[in-house]
């Protein structure tokens, strides 16, 4: 099954049985840059389980 994700996607993120819901920041090759409780961890693809929704307010880049 795939996932299609996206910037300010909120995924769910399981990792030995944790698990967490985080914000997609961006998106490499390898892994997902993602926020949870104010800061930003690189999240290999294998890890996100599902999208769940996404943040209506993204940030305004100055």
């Amino acid at each position: 099954m795939a996932i299609t994700l996206r910037n300010y996607n909120i995924v769910r993120v399981i990792d030995n049985g944790v698990i967490v819901n985080c914000t997609v920041i961006e998106m490499c090759y390898d892994f997902a840059l993602v926020k949870f409780r104010d800061k930003k961890y690189k999240v290999p693809y294998h890890l996100i389980d599902e999208v769940i929704g996404h943040e209506l307010l993204v940030p305004l880049e100055a």
